[in-house]
């Protein structure tokens, strides 16, 4: 953080806490919702976002044995709706070439593991990805590294903050490797045996030369695991990635949902359960829904909502309302598709039930409304039944 400071770089407000009380001296300063973490954890092992007091107390008092005065938890602001991008560059003795920008198409909240990504970025301005080029490069020479730097940023209205710098390879550089056709592997070894930039050839690697687009998909294994939740969070949950090329984002997409033995169902019923706030942005996604000749139904009071907007929805009782319900309904065989969006560790119990149906079922279960919209956007190319074969490029470095 001083770094970055020093650098008039934008970072999350954030502290450290060794128990509740010290946890709630930062509450007005750090803000909710916050994302909390204990020391020295690997993948978001018990990572989680807390939208207020009561959860923050639940969250010391259930992981009070990891947290001590040597091993503080970090409490960070939560940058709700923010853009999240993965950069992966190279720096030697004196070069350093940006490897790629992927951008999450989850937002922020899905640790990058879990998330698909897409390079080249789709929403990300121009001067936006200069902007990041420009960062990344200024933070890994104040930095002075020699070989791989991994960055985790976020971007909120314009704004860019930096979440992580890792001084190391990432998960990520295989994907932007092979999506790019740049050499990050040979450019890290280039530059951990010191040779200059005389000694490479670096002119013709840019990491926004490429026609083609590609999708990063991921892999979970919840359906080996009975108890296992398919919603998304800062706590990694999958276990490999696969990758979609394609001459646009939706055919991308598509192959990467497919690589994933994802299902793209082309008729059915679609159900709903959406929090409040994520009812008027899914409402557009439902129209297109209905008129690609899906079925609608949703928990009540999203069904209200959607038939009161004029998208014709069948109401479903919630699990706790009575039977037969919603989860009844998605196991009977009825439902395609689920998109299920929720927050707090309350609601996200309560609709246990509908997604662990989904994953026993194999049903597509969408739990955050960026991933549903690519998912939408994959459904209508898969509707066309054209798709290419994209081959990989390499490029050599070495002189």
């Amino acid at each position: 953080s001083k770094i970055c400071r020093e650098l008039d770089l934008r970072i999350p407000n954030s502290a450290m806490a060794s128990g509740i009380e010290q946890a709630l001296t930062f509450e007005a300063m750090v803000g909710y919702p916050m994302i909390l973490r204990p020391s020295y954890v690997l993948g978001g092992r018990r990572m989680e976002v807390v939208e207020n007091r009561e959860e923050l107390h639940s969250y010391f008092e259930r992981h009070s044995e990891f947290i001590s005065k040597e091993r503080p938890c970090m409490l960070d602001q939560f940058l709700l709706g923010a853009l999240e991008v993965d950069v992966d560059l190279v720096r030697g003795p004196d070069w350093t070439l940006i490897g790629g920008i992927v951008e999450h198409i989850e937002a922020a909240g899905v640790h990058s593991g879990d998330s698909m990504g897409v390079l080249p970025p789709q929403r990300l301005r121009e001067s936006t990805c200069e902007r990041i080029e420009l960062l990344s490069i200024q933070l890994a020479e104040r930095l002075k590294v020699i070989g791989h730097l991994n960055l985790q940023l976020a971007i909120k209205d314009e704004a860019i903050y930096v979440l992580e710098a890792n001084p190391r390879s990432s998960r990520s550089v295989p994907f932007i490797a092979k999506a790019t056709g740049i050499p990050l592997i040979d450019l890290g070894v280039a530059a951990a045996c010191g040779m200059t930039k005389s000694q490479l050839k670096l002119d013709n690697l840019h990491w926004r030369n490429t026609d083609v687009v590609s999708v990063k998909g991921v892999v979970f294994p919840f359906k080996k695991f009975p108890e296992a939740d398919s919603i998304l969070g800062p706590e990694m949950k999958s276990t490999g990635e696969s990758m979609g090329r394609g001459a646009d984002y939706a055919e991308a997409l598509m192959k990467a949902f497919i690589s994933c033995n994802v299902h793209l169902p082309q008729k059915g019923e679609v159900f709903f359960s959406l929090r409040n706030k994520d009812k008027e942005n899914l409402l557009g996604l439902a129209r297109v829904l209905s008129k690609m000749g899906y079925s609608v139904s949703a928990t009540s009071g999203t069904a209200e909502y959607f038939n009161q907007k004029g998208v014709q929805c069948l109401p479903l009782k919630k699990v706790d309302e009575g039977r037969p319900h919603c989860v009844d309904r998605i196991r009977s065989g009825h439902v395609s598709l689920v998109i299920n969006t929720t927050a707090g560790r309350r609601a996200i119990e309560a609709s246990f039930d509908i997604r662990r149906a989904c994953t026993d079922y194999s049903i597509p279960c969408l739990t955050e409304s960026d991933a549903a919209e690519a998912f939408v956007l994959a459904l209508r190319k898969a509707r066309t039944g054209q798709s290419d074969v994209q081959p990989l490029k390499a490029t050599e470095v070495f002189i």
